[in-house]
């Protein structure tokens, strides 16, 4: 049974594969280059602009000895989320380039500037979420450049992409992943099968992001409006580096090369995930201090009282209730709120 289903998994990668490239050459990527068999470490630069000087995106390319798909893989393009940066130190002294077939692109810490001034959701230059101006512009601002840099240097270079995300500094989270579906079957059915192989407790059917290719808006859909099968994964909270989120990406990681045959190996997985087929994310109409009364995971009735909003005096503002019976997500547990942020996402099985 297991030899049956890794043939089906290997014939849904397979039919991709015969619509994009495989690899086995040199590999560029921003300003290094890696030759098959090499792991080269570099940056990408994204130039000065209006609103900011010259930044360097650290990256690291593992080019394998032998021909097969090329794999990316983003974190922190949200700054204060950690887990992924440290996983990613670890996969990189893990994995042998000349045991790879294929390659892969580590973008270890996207939104640089965020990530050295310990901003959540928004970059310190234009205060934009560089997760929402993808595929960014070339003469934008700080964010949007940096977007058009991953999207011309990685997203455009790779196969499939893995973008790394947690519960940001404010965000109590518990793992799930994202799984956008297109309408594309042999998209859809590898990307499907990324999600299943991952080996997080709960996966999103996301359906509904943007299809047009220049409005792409996430790193994750930019890849997918490409043709590119790409999942986003959640797996850490509140800007804690906490062991066993970390691990969660490194094995998580190694599973998907392991499908991808980029490497040999059966994935490591508990159980299949459970789908999530809908989720809401509760928004603050106000400026106050937040009050959460659940916590990542707690399973909800529908009306039940998640938190409340007061005002600075203490005076109650917004009461945030659960729209169906669900699963919490995340919850902010940090008192700041400010208008239109999120206060709670709750999925529905």
């Amino acid at each position: 049974m297991r030899i049956f289903k890794k043939i089906s998994v290997l014939l849904m990668v397979f039919t991709v594969l015969l619509n994009i490239s495989t690899f086995g050459q040199t590999l560029n990527v921003g300003e290094i280059s890696a030759e098959p068999g090499e792991r080269t470490d570099g940056f990408i630069i994204v130039p000065e602009g209006s609103d900011g000087e010259e930044v360097k995106i650290p990256l690291t390319v593992i080019n394998g000895a032998n021909k097969g798909p090329v794999l990316a893989l983003t974190a922190a393009i949200h700054g204060y989320e950690y887990p992924p940066v440290i996983a990613f130190q670890r996969l990189i002294t893990m994995i042998d380039p000349k045991q790879v077939s294929g390659a892969l692109i580590f973008v270890h810490v996207a939104n640089i500037p965020s990530f050295l001034k310990r901003t959540i959701y928004y970059g310190p230059h234009d205060w934009k979420n560089l997760n929402r101006v993808f595929p960014g512009k070339e003469d934008g601002t700080m964010s949007e450049r940096i977007a058009f840099q991953i999207t011309k240097e990685v997203i455009d270079q790779c196969d499939y992409l893995i973008d790394n995300h947690c519960g940001d500094g404010n965000e109590d989270l518990m793992p799930y992943l994202y799984c956008p579906q297109i309408g594309d079957a042999n998209i859809d059915k590898v990307t499907k099968m990324m999600a299943e192989n991952y080996g997080l407790p709960l996966a999103i059917n996301e359906k509904g992001r943007p299809t047009d290719i220049k409005e792409s808006v996430y790193a994750g859909n930019t890849a997918i409006v490409r043709g590119k099968p790409a999942i986003t994964i959640e797996s850490g909270k509140l800007g804690r580096t906490d062991e066993i989120d970390i691990k969660r990406v490194v094995t998580g990681t190694l599973n998907i090369m392991k499908v991808l045959n980029m490497i040999k190996g059966e994935p490591e997985i508990k159980a299949k995930p459970v789908w999530v087929q809908k989720y809401t994310i509760i928004r603050s109409e106000k400026t106050g201090i937040f009050y959460p009364l659940v916590s990542r995971a707690d399973h909800v009735q529908k009306g039940q009282l998640i938190g409340y909003l007061t005002d600075f005096f203490g005076k109650r503002i917004q009461e945030a209730r659960a729209p169906y019976d669900g699963i919490v997500l995340y919850i902010v547990a940090t008192p700041p709120m400010s208008p239109g942020e999120p206060m709670a996402s709750i999925g529905q099985f």
